[in-house]
């Protein structure tokens, strides 16, 4: 008996000796596909020129759709044609590994490729690819990401033209940057774009194109985007106290914005208190809860530089409740609360040496969140302040 189960022992010890030093065979598969991974290709999320490829001409090929990847096949076949080469010439089509595929008595040497965006991936045959990007189209054929977080704009220069916004395969406009000229955009990459055998950089940009409900993101040619923030404010329903250049650009804005009404109203009651753009951010973010942060507590910022400031959160309070009166209501409500806290006009007009904090956003559709939803937006401060010489 104790040798018995010493030469079962035995027995077992090798089996699994066995197992360990031979290769890993081709794995199990529905209806009786087995996959072999023969080469794994570690930079095909890098989208790069060593694992880009292209079909070939003429070929009647197609990328075989697996449930293992595609969770929208219902189909019960473990294989699927999904899309044949012919129809997407234009797309290059990225390895991510090269595999031995066996059914019944046969087998085949296949790629497993996806495009760049992902949304088109699956088995197709090696001898219908070729190496590189496609040739036709317009191809991105190198990524250099910027990682950081400045703001771009459109350069003057290029104002009056038109600047497109395009998807990565360049074949739809996004928009038109010409309608938007006091857009700001943040840029996340560099791409360098193969089109007729010439190379031409575009950047990827994302931003708000009118201050409240529109944005958009995309390719735009490089040599139309300049860094920084944007001084033209044109068409802006709304620009944020930070997006600001300095004092001439923000005066411009309280004079010209079309929901600056308010404002100007507000800015007459002291003539001689001119707005000043460090002293607005001050209001804005110490004493105003529109820029609030998520939750609902105030994040102040430095008031060196600034002296004798004087607030009026009596006026503000009222202003919030009566959001949604006239302008020449509020005007009206704001002059009487400056005359009872003895601020009337002689002594408003008598002022000398301060300046005026202000940011006004009177009932302006703005998205309200994550989500998109759109929602009246109101926020109402001004303080006075000395700059400290």
């Amino acid at each position: 008996m104790k040798k018995l189960v010493k030469l079962v022992g035995v027995m077992l010890a090798f089996v699994v000796f066995a197992v360990v030093a031979s290769p890993q065979p081709a794995q199990a598969a529905h209806n009786n596909y087995r996959v072999k991974t023969l080469k794994t290709y570690q930079n095909y999320s890098n989208y790069t020129e060593d694992v880009a490829f292209h079909a070939k001409a003429k070929t009647k090929a197609s990328v075989w759709n697996n449930q293992e990847f595609d969770k929208n096949i219902k189909s019960n076949v473990f294989y699927k044609k999904g899309y044949k080469l012919a129809n997407h010439k234009t797309t290059t089509w990225f390895v991510e590994k090269k595999v031995r595929i066996y059914h019944k008595l046969k087998s085949a040497t296949y790629y497993y490729v996806a495009n760049r965006t992902g949304n088109m991936q699956g088995y197709v045959r090696t001898n219908a690819l070729t190496p590189g990007f496609s040739p036709y189209g317009y191809q991105i054929i190198s990524t250099k990401w910027y990682n950081k977080y400045d703001y771009f704009h459109v350069k003057d220069s290029y104002k009056a033209k038109h600047v497109y916004v395009w998807n990565y395969t360049h074949t739809k406009k996004r928009a038109n940057l010409k309608d938007y000229p006091g857009a700001v955009f943040q840029k996340t990459h560099t791409v360098v774009m193969q089109h007729n055998g010439k190379d031409t950089k575009y950047v990827y940009l994302s931003g708000t194109l009118n201050g409240t409900t529109k944005s958009t993101r995309g390719y735009v040619a490089e040599s139309a985007i300049t860094g920084g923030l944007n001084p033209d404010h044109t068409g802006m329903n709304y620009v944020d106290i930070g997006y600001f250049v300095n004092n001439t650009d923000f005066n411009q804005y309280l004079q010209t914005g079309k929901n600056q009404k308010l404002a100007r109203e507000i800015i007459k009651l002291f003539p001689n208190s001119q707005p000043d753009l460090g002293l607005s951010k001050i209001a804005a973010y110490n004493y105003d809860s529109f820029d609030n942060d998520i939750d609902g507590d105030p994040s102040p910022i430095s008031t060196t530089g600034y002296t004798d400031i004087k607030t009026f959160p009596a006026i503000q309070k009222w202003l919030y409740t009566n959001h949604n009166a006239s302008n020449a209501t509020k005007i009206a409500g704001v002059k009487k609360l400056l005359n009872a806290e003895g601020y009337t006009d002689s002594k408003r007009a008598s002022l000398s040496g301060y300046k005026l904090g202000i940011q006004i956003v009177n009932n302006i559709v703005m998205p309200s969140g994550e989500s998109g939803d759109l929602a009246s937006r109101y926020g109402y401060v001004f303080i006075l302040g000395k700059v400290d010489n």
